[in-house]
């Protein structure tokens, strides 16, 4: 396919480009020849004919108004504004090129005051840089450039005439007057100039004194004859001019350049405007470049800008401010000082300076050069074709360009943002230069030079490309560097071009002989490759330096996005924009590709050079560089004593330990991991495999029984050994090894090529050096000052980031994850991996991690260890089952088996789970909504035990091992149980320890190792439901439903523990009533009755827990004895009754008055009747009639009767006698103690049942009276008061 034709084909592109190609000096361009060669490649826009009437219009306010106006010409660097400034000239003089431009015509019609008024201007061009003040450079050029113009012309008096009198003071006294006189010019009147009268002026001494004497004035608007002198300040001024002419010539010069030998600004702008006025012209225009660019570099000496900065009001407003003729000021700037002000002051001084900036902002126009109008101009002045069919072939190829793709596509329109324009009419306009270049070269360009504009830079690339450089193909951001930096052009501030000369240095010390020698070639080649590209013959050398082009393009665009990150195209840069400025300078060999390769670029760039960050993210990556200056290699050149191969090792071990996600665990390192949904361990040791005595034969073999031991090499070795080394140490180890083999596997890397080992061992260093902060700052970098220190400590941090990040990726390539890059590994291995017991399978799956590769290999080997392992984790989600699921899960097997078609309906919150757990452990099927058991277990337990013979109890060590029947499958301790107790609800087993039954059955964290399963007899049918209905109605709690095993002995168990609680108060009952029988009229050898079913339900009670203890069968035996017990004529409704009031008929019998009761009998008929009552209760069962209501109530009756007798057998009282009294007594006795007898009066009872019982009392009374009487009174306070605390006090008084 023929290649395209180069672009000089299409397109006049000149061999050289000269100094003044697209330059137009400012002097040159307020010249005839300098507006004649503006006028000549100007191209004129609508834009800019909007600016020439803003200018125009300025001029003429001014005019009309007669006031002095000033405008900023504001525009970037390159904009156009000195052929601006030559094309107004042109325009303001009448010249006849600029009116024959048919462009001008709106313009000059609007303004045709310019050629009716016959204005003349005198325009004043100024190069501020390196001007000692305003004044020195303003007043001073002026009187320079009117000199050029008119040598005849007097000096305005701007200076300060001090120091020149002095000198004339002083040659007077040395050379005497005469002398003196005659070197001013005129010795005498015959010389003397004539007025317009014919008179002439001479000096004498007299006139001399007067001049010296005179003060010096600069009034506006006073005019001074210097022809023929008579005032004291005309003579002043005579003899200035004078002086400055003739006498001291080099006065003007000298105090051009002395910032002190001038007035001030605002005198001297009248002194320039009448001296202007005095020349004929009508307006004063002056232009002037750099004012704020010069401001600007001198922004630190705040004093100096205040005071210059607060002059600039003085362009438009004065102490007099009608000046003789009105002066413009054109004040062309790149930036607002404003925005320097804010960026390199701060604090009370940028206060004071923007008041000052704002003030002369606010009194200024501006006109504005937009960037925007440079693809028009470059393409009529640089891009435009030969002619129309190269036209043509333009056009194709710019089409052609447009399916780059539309990420590439955006990259190059640039941003909204951007100065040039972006759309695809600026880009073709342009071609091949995109408008992201053409907005980093206005940015670039006016940051970093001043000497050449864009349109020039953007000449000289085409110029040195021309021989390469073909149609198609674009011109990359990244060659823009280059050029700016071999233009010998610094920056105008302090700050960047500190930053510049990082930039420079970076490049020329670091980053191009970096990229040089990693292609193998010279600045000779790339220099013959350039510029002769026949004779380069070498492929390989060939084919270096085209790598080394692409990969200069890249670094040069970093370093102009650290030189100008404003510019949009440039900020926050990303790998995929990195690429798409330099699109075509990256080729791969899938479309689409060059991302993926630039990126790799930029790792191994960081890796390598602090300087270089990676940014941004996985998705979507970037890159920034930094620019410190700092020396980071001293640095590490101090703290290269920690590279040593026990720092190698280290630092290799913990790197893997963070990738594989190795634990450091008590007798080795240990590799968690998930393996068919259940959590794994594999044992980890690293060491060179080789090395027998770095690694013994035991330390390869697994310490813990049914794991895996992986031994991992490292990707390098200090010693002879390599990877064939190590396999052959394998191999020995496998034959040695007869029979089964060790669980044993070594993972072989390939060594890391000899610049990757440089670069890990770069990383120790660096590592090392950052790891202790007291060495770092007084060995490592002590040698800094503490900010240069904290700067390197963050560059250094930087490059660890990335040199890590690079040992990760060259670790994947050596343990067979990626594909092997020469650069980055040897690649001449492949068998990484080595087990000592065949393993079919064993391969490495390229693009996982490490992590993930290891964790895919133990994968492999526990396949090959346990291959009928279900899958737990069917989704990959990498979740371990736990414990607490199998709780679960067994709870829903369970109630699957215990019903009774073997299915359940299962909440939606666990279906996944049964899903995920029951299904592939085969326990049975959950469908949508439903459960279903499986028999698998079941069957497959039998069948193992049939073929075994075993007929009693199925341990849990037995069942466990028949799990891997008859395939392996290695399940985890708490699912192989959850297996077992799933098959002992299938099987309907119950659980054994010790040989004794465990009820209830364990829950699946309890069983043991040595616990067991047993078969479970079961009661018929029959018996199953008459035990339950029996206990339901004996004992009133609810029985288990199902006839299973677990059910049985559950079963057996309430049935026990009820008889239990019951059969000491049945037995009470029965010692009661027999102890009463007598009493109570009980047959003890009746068959029905109260005793009868007392002794009854004590049988049943005893034949239940009879066989308690006894097992499986004992609890067989129990339910058939609940079942099978007579219970004769009597329901077992009634004997529930009697076994559950057991306690309270007991009690009631053992605590009744039997004393009372028994007085009954000696009552009489109603006594007896009483007792015949108490007797049929007794007799009858507890259902049929209460006997403890019987008992209070005939006990209250027998006290009532009682008292009715009572009240009925006693008399009533006697009268009493009367008591003598004292008087009734005889004193005549024969003692002197009478006595008067004293005789106690008895209470009366209460007769009947009524009133309120006595609750104390005391009398005398008989021993048989007192039986009686006392028995009825407590009889009474029992019903009462129950509960009431007595005392009972009795004595024998006769």
């Amino acid at each position: 396919m023929a290649q395209p034709p180069l672009l000089r084909d299409v397109i006049d592109i000149k061999e050289s480009i000269s100094t003044s190609d697209f330059v137009l000096s400012l002097a040159e361009a307020t010249t005839p020849a300098g507006a004649q060669h503006a006028l000549r490649d100007y191209v004129v826009t609508e834009r800019l004919l909007e600016n020439f009437d803003e200018a125009l219009a300025l001029i003429k306010s001014s005019l009309d108004g007669h006031r002095s106006k000033a405008a900023y010409l504001h525009g970037s660097f390159g904009s156009g504004k000195s052929h601006f400034m030559a094309v107004l000239y042109a325009l303001l003089s009448g010249d006849q090129a600029a009116r024959a431009r048919t462009e001008f015509d709106p313009v000059l019609t609007k303004h045709q005051w310019l050629s009716t008024d016959g204005k003349k201007f005198l325009l004043v061009p100024y190069h501020m840089l390196g001007a000692k003040a305003l004044e020195q450079r303003v007043l001073g050029g002026y009187v320079t450039h009117v000199k050029k113009l008119c040598p005849e012309a007097p000096t305005p008096q701007v200076y300060r005439t001090d120091s020149l009198f002095a000198d004339i003071r002083a040659m007077r006294a040395n050379m005497g007057d005469e002398a003196v006189i005659r070197a001013l010019g005129t010795s005498g009147a015959d010389d003397a100039e004539e007025d317009e009268w014919g008179e002439g002026f001479a000096w004498t001494p007299q006139l001399l004194d007067t001049a010296l004497a005179a003060e010096e004035s600069h009034e506006a608007g006073v005019h001074l004859n210097l022809t023929n002198p008579s005032t004291p300040a005309e003579l002043r001024a005579k003899l200035v001019n004078d002086a400055g002419t003739n006498l001291l010539p080099g006065f003007t010069q000298n105090a051009a350049e002395d910032e002190h030998g001038f007035i001030s600004l605002d005198a001297g702008l009248s002194v320039i405007a009448e001296h202007a006025k005095s020349l004929g012209y009508d307006g004063l225009i002056l232009f002037m470049d750099e004012l704020i660019l010069w401001l600007a570099t001198l922004i630190h000496d705040q004093k100096f800008v205040a005071r210059e900065a607060s002059k600039i009001t003085n362009f438009v407003e004065g102490g007099d401010a009608r000046r003789a003729i009105p002066v413009m000021s054109f004040i062309a700037r790149q930036r607002d000082l404003r925005e320097l002000v804010g960026e390199e002051v701060s604090g009370a001084a940028e206060s004071s300076i923007q008041d000052t900036l704002n003030l002369a902002s606010g009194r200024f126009d501006k006109i504005t050069l937009e960037d925007r109008k440079l693809p028009q101009i470059a393409h009529a002045r640089l891009l435009k074709p030969k002619d129309a069919e190269a036209a043509q072939q333009v056009d194709a190829a710019f089409e052609q360009t447009k399916r780059v793709g539309p990420q590439v596509w955006d990259t190059l329109l640039g941003s909204e943002k951007g100065t040039t324009g972006a759309d695809a009419e600026s880009f073709r306009l342009t071609y091949p230069f995109s408008p992201a270049f053409m907005d980093t070269l206005v940015h670039i360009s006016s940051a970093l030079q001043r000497s050449r504009t864009g349109l020039k830079l953007m000449g000289q690339l085409l110029a040195d490309h021309r021989d390469e450089l073909r149609l198609g193909q674009l011109v990359p951001v990244g060659d823009l560097y280059p050029v700016i930096a071999q233009g010998g052009d610094k920056p105008f501030t302090d700050s960047l071009k500190v930053v510049f000369e990082a930039a420079d240095k970076l490049y020329k010390t670091k980053l191009r002989p970096y990229l040089l020698s990693s292609y193998d070639i010279t600045e000779d080649d790339v220099e013959q490759y350039r510029n002769r590209p026949e004779s380069l013959t070498d492929p390989k050398k060939l084919n270096g330096c085209r790598m080394f082009t692409g990969d200069n393009r890249l670094v040069c665009t970093l370093l102009l996005s650290a030189l100008a990150p404003s510019v949009p195209a440039l900020s926050e840069l990303t790998i995929r924009r990195l690429g798409a400025l330099n699109h075509g300078s990256v080729l791969a060999p899938i479309p689409g590709a060059e991302v993926g390769i630039i990126k790799n670029k930029v790792a191994e760039w960081a890796a390598r050079f602090p300087e270089i960050k990676e940014t941004g993210t996985d998705a979507n990556p970037g890159v920034r560089l930094e620019l410190s200056g700092v020396d980071v290699d001293s640095v590490i050149a101090n703290a290269q004593v920690n590279d040593n191969p026990g720092n190698r090792v280290a630092l290799a071990r913990r790197l893997l330990s963070e990738e594989l996600g190795v634990e450091h665990g008590q007798l080795s390192d240990q590799l968690g991991f998930t393996w068919r949904g259940t959590a794994r361990t594999a044992e980890i040791v690293f060491g060179n495999v080789a090395d027998e005595d770095e690694l013994p034969d035991h330390d390869l073999m697994p310490q813990e029984e049914g794991r895996w031991r992986i031994a991992i090499d490292l990707p390098f070795d200090e010693g002879e050994w390599g990877p064939v080394e190590d396999v052959n140490r394998v191999q020995r180890l496998r034959e040695r090894q007869q029979g089964e083999r060790s669980r044993t596997i070594a993972w072989l890397p390939a060594h890391l090529s000899a610049t990757r080992f440089a670069d890990f061992r770069r990383l120790v260093v660096i590592d090392k050096a950052l790891a202790d902060e007291h060495r770092f700052d007084t060995q490592y970098a002590g040698h800094l000052n503490a900010d240069n220190r904290s700067r390197a400590k963050g560059l250094l941090e930087t490059q660890r980031e990335a040199l890590l990040k690079q040992a990760k990726g060259a670790f994947k390539q050596a343990y067979g994850l990626a594909q092997k890059q020469a650069a980055d590994v040897v690649p001449d291995f492949d068998d990484h991996l080595v087990a000592l017991p065949d393993v079919d399978g064993l391969t490495l799956s390229f693009g996982q991690s490490l992590h993930d590769g290891i964790r895919h290999v133990a994968g492999k080997l526990l396949t090959h260890q346990y291959p009928a392992h279900p899958d737990l984790d069917p989704d990959a989600t990498g979740t371990a089952v736990k414990p607490a699921d199998t709780k679960k899960v067994f709870a829903h097997v369970r109630a699957a088996a215990e019903a009774r078609d073997g299915r359940i309906e299962v909440p939606a919150a666990d279906r996944k789970l049964m899903q995920r757990i029951a299904g592939p452990l085969r326990l049975g099927q959950q469908k949508e909504a439903y459960f279903e058991l499986s028999r698998y277990w079941g069957d497959h337990f039998r069948q193992l035990a049939r073929s075994q013979g075993v007929t009693g109890d199925l341990s849990l060590i037995t069942l466990t091992d028949w799990t891997d029947r008859p395939d392996p499958r290695g399940l985890p301790d708490f699912l192989a149980r959850l297996v077992v107790a799933a098959f002992a609800e299938m099987d309907d087993r119950v659980w054994v320890r010790g040989g004794t039954v465990l009820d209830p059955a364990p829950e699946l964290a309890a069983i043991k190792d040595h616990d067991a399963l047993r078969s479970q007899p079961l009661p018929a049918e029959s018996d199953w439901d008459t035990a339950r209905q029996r206990f339901e109605t004996v004992f009133g709690a609810k029985p288990p439903a199902l006839r299973r095993g677990r059910m049985v002995n559950q079963f057996a168990r309430q049935i026990i523990e009820a008889a239990r609680d019951y059969r000491d108060h049945a037995a009470d009952l029965v010692h009661q009533l027999e102890a009463h029988a007598s009493f109570l009229g009980l047959d003890q050898t009746a068959d029905t009755g109260r005793l009868a079913l007392a002794r009854r339900s004590l049988q049943l009670l005893d034949a239940l827990t009879a066989e308690a203890g006894k097992g499986a069968a004992g609890a067989k035996k129990t339910v058939e004895a609940l079942a099978s017990f007579d219970l004769g004529e009597t329901s077992a409704d009634r004997y529930g009754t009697s076994i559950k009031k057991a306690r309270a008929v007991a009690e009631a019998v053992a605590s009744a008055p039997w004393s009372t009761l028994e007085l009954a009998a000696g009552l009489g008929p109603e006594g007896e009747a009483l007792l015949d009552s108490l007797r049929n209760v007794a007799r009858d069962d507890q259902r049929t009639a209460d006997l403890r209501d019987a008992l209070a109530r005939t006990q209250r009756e027998v006290v009532a009767l009682i008292k009715r007798t009572q009240a009925a057998a006693t008399p009533p009282p006697a009268p009493a006698a009367s008591q003598p009294t004292a008087g009734d007594l005889s004193l005549d006795t024969p003692t002197s103690d009478p006595r008067i007898p004293y005789t106690s009066q008895e209470t009366p009872t209460s007769s009947g049942g009524a009133g309120t019982a006595r609750t104390s009392g005391g009398r005398r009374t008989t021993a048989a009276r007192a039986v009686t009487d006392l028995q009825a009174e407590l009889s009474d306070l029992a019903v009462r008061h129950p509960e009431a605390t007595i005392e009972i006090t009795w004595r024998v008084v006769e």
